[in-house]
């Protein structure tokens, strides 16, 4: 079988050295080039920089065994031409070809035999004057790409999504000029299909965003091939022998509109009835997780201090003598002790009493309304991190304005009601403030504002996604208590802070010197010490290695090499290490911004503008990994090291500046400016052997 194989095994002082097989051809040659393209689905080395001769193989091929290896002189690379495709034929003509993959070859190092590293590159950065912070190590859990979506960040999407559908079904009276209440009455004049379709649609937007379907009707029907299942039915005889491309008619999780409005009118109505519920139930789980884990940790602090306080009362006790307590301490405990007794079991409803939606907060049973919706009015959005976010500074008020949508609005306003304001951590569940508020003569469908002083957000973090949640509670004339929650996102920033990345302006960019930039480097693997009874060692790892960002810390951390290794060969004489590796580094953007000394002839960011990129959506964004699997082996005097450093490219960075506030407080008025920043493409695996002769 004819093959071309081509695997990069190491490097010594003179020459790079292949592993080649090329089955049961017998010639071979390379090709040098600059760059890679594709032709007709196949990867060919491009820009040719040097062609070696045709060369016969010298290993003759037994039982199946075609691997040779071969040397090929280090002076035939340099820091653009790296790219190396092994040819094989039948005979010097070429007969019979078959090509390799493209290898780019680690041109920029260098092998000696002291052990040592010798490392020159023309794309390095002279850096010399910069100190980089020691590297601090960091465990697998700290260091991730992503995490597992929560019910709470699934209801949030969801809430968000079908929001403005729910208003504007719910209030049907107000875009149709009649007193249709939303409860009940007459029908809405939307269709029961149109209803569905729209709300689906938002759901499965926010679900799956990149579903190209939902972009619109993009199926289409080719009349002569009658192959097409939503042909077959709606073209008509005369579009069919036109030849005429049709767009299929627009269908509901494949069922026909006309049917679907048939069949599923009833249900859609009370599914439309059903959804300020929906909405109000998906804040209050938000809610209650959060006010659990405040629980938790309330109830964690507090046996820790009764811990505390029983230690102090025994120590100093000598075995056998009277106690010396303290009386004061003994009485907080005891008081401590009462406050924590259970509280009385409530006793069973009667029978008939639905009591499947009411809440227990502060001994009171509250009831989610199902005919409110409560929303955050007049927000003014910008882009931040690439999307529309509500973006807040910590500035002398801020204004919240927050409306009670209904159907039907009552011809009396409410008489009063509780409105309560949390401030919280969507990812930790921390509550970070929260402020009550009591009115009266509350209007529907109006706005009420509600003021909050810097001095009250002065302790809330920036540049930090924050879920922010209004809970109006009020009391019937009937003794009922009802509740509605609303919530909105928002970020509090400075003067600076990302509107968008964009994209790589500079060739990469390879951080050679180890001297400067050791804390870049990473070694994830070392060969082990052999004893008499193996003279070689060889390494077969799939390598996972993760490229992550840290907006918090002002140092790299190296995230530790974790194996799974397969069971070795105790008669072998190689020592095999295979299996599975991960490793990878955590790079700090306070660290990141020290590499633009120099390079190019730009200058690091100043301090505000670089707070603005220590935020976790950027960080976020630029998480990358690489699988790679690495082959190397050696024998029993050379000694292998596995290192992975990362490459870098100049992005460029859209800044927004806040020019001005509106007058609640909204960032409103933005200029951009835009900057430099590197960040990591690439990261380039080195195996080096020493030789210890």
């Amino acid at each position: 079988m004819a093959l071309a194989i081509l695997q990069w095994e190491s490097a010594d002082s003179q020459n790079y050295r292949f592993t080649i097989d090329i089955g049961t051809n017998n010639w071979y040659r390379f090709k040098i080039g600059r760059q890679i393209i594709d032709r007709a689905g196949i990867k060919w080395v491009d820009e040719i920089h040097k062609v070696t001769p045709f060369q016969q193989k010298k290993k003759l091929t037994f039982l199946g065994d075609s691997q040779e290896e071969i040397r090929i002189p280090k002076n035939y690379f340099d820091g653009e031409n790296c790219y190396i495709q092994l040819l094989s034929a039948k005979d010097r003509d070429g007969t019979s070809p078959a090509v390799s993959n493209v290898i780019r070859v680690p041109v920029g190092f260098q092998h000696v035999n002291t052990g040592r590293l010798n490392i020159s590159s023309s794309a390095s950065i002279d850096m010399q004057t910069t100190a980089f912070n020691p590297i601090r190590n960091i465990s697998h859990e700290q260091q991730y790409l992503s995490q597992q979506a929560s019910i709470e960040d699934i209801l949030g999407s969801l809430v968000r999504a079908v929001l403005p559908a729910a208003i504007s079904l719910l209030t049907p009276a107000a875009n149709a000029g009649s007193n249709t209440p939303a409860s009940g009455g007459n029908a809405s004049p939307q269709s029961p299909t149109n209803m569905l379709t729209g709300l689906l649609g938002a759901i499965m937007r926010a679900v799956a965003p990149t579903i190209p379907g939902l972009s619109g009707q993009q199926s289409i029907s080719t009349a002569q091939a009658y192959d097409n299942r939503f042909c077959a039915d709606i073209c008509s005889d005369r579009d069919k022998s036109r030849g005429d491309n049709q767009f299929s008619k627009p269908f509901v999780f494949g069922i026909d509109d006309a049917l679907l409005a048939s069949l599923a009118g009833p249900l859609i109505q009370q599914g439309v009835q059903l959804l300020p519920q929906l909405i109000n139930a998906a804040n209050q789980h938000k809610l209650q997780t959060l006010q659990a884990n405040n629980q938790l940790m309330t109830t964690l602090a507090g046996d820790v201090q009764k811990r505390l306080m029983l230690q102090q009362l025994l120590q100093n006790q000598q075995p056998g003598a009277a106690p010396n307590i303290d009386p004061a301490v003994l009485a907080q405990l005891i008081a401590q002790l009462q406050n924590a007794q259970p509280a009385a079991t409530p006793a069973a409803p009667p029978a008939g009493v639905a009591t499947a939606h009411s809440l227990m907060q502060n001994n009171t049973a509250y009831t989610l309304s199902n005919g409110v919706i409560l929303t955050f009015e007049s927000l003014k959005l910008s882009s931040y991190n690439g999307k529309q976010q509500l973006l807040l500074q910590q500035a002398d008020k801020l204004l919240f304005k927050i409306k009670l949508n209904v159907g039907q609005a009552p011809k009396n306003p409410l008489p009063k009601a509780i409105y309560t304001f949390y401030f919280k951590d969507p990812v930790s569940h921390q509550l970070l403030l929260e402020k009550t508020f009591k009115k009266k003569d509350i209007q529907a469908n109006t706005s009420v504002d509600f003021e909050f002083m810097k001095n009250e957000l002065l302790n809330l973090p920036l540049y930090k996604d924050l879920e922010i949640f209004a809970e109006i509670r009020w009391r019937t004339s009937s003794g009922k208590e009802y509740k509605a929650i609303g919530n909105t996102p928002a970020v509090f920033v400075q003067n600076y802070f990302v509107q968008q990345q964009g994209e790589a302006v500079s060739a990469e960019k390879e951080l050679t010197d180890m001297k400067v930039y050791r804390s870049f480097w990473n070694k994830i693997w070392q060969s082990p010490s052999l004893g008499k009874s193996k003279s070689l060692w060889e390494l077969n790892a799939d390598t996972r290695y993760t490229v992550s960002l840290s907006a918090e810390h002002t140092a790299n951390g190296i995230t530790g090499t974790k194996m799974s290794v397969d069971t070795k060969d105790k008669e072998s004489l190689t020592d095999t290490t295979s299996g599975r590796m991960k490793a990878g580094i955590e790079l700090s953007i306070t660290e990141l911004n020290k590499l633009l000394d120099g390079w190019d002839g730009n200058k690091p960011l100043d301090n505000e503008q670089l707070t603005a990129l220590k935020n976790t959506g950027f960080a976020k964004s630029n998480l990358a990994e690489m699988i790679y699997n690495i082959k190397m082996k050696g024998r029993t005097y050379e000694q292998g090291m596995v290192w992975v450093v990362p490459v870098f490219k100049l992005f460029e960075i859209t800044l927004g500046k806040v020019d001005s506030l509106t007058p609640d407080g909204y960032v409103n008025e933005i200029s951009s400016t835009k900057v430099k920043f590197p960040l990591p493409v690439s990261v380039r695996i080195l195996g080096i052997k020493s030789n210890n002769q």
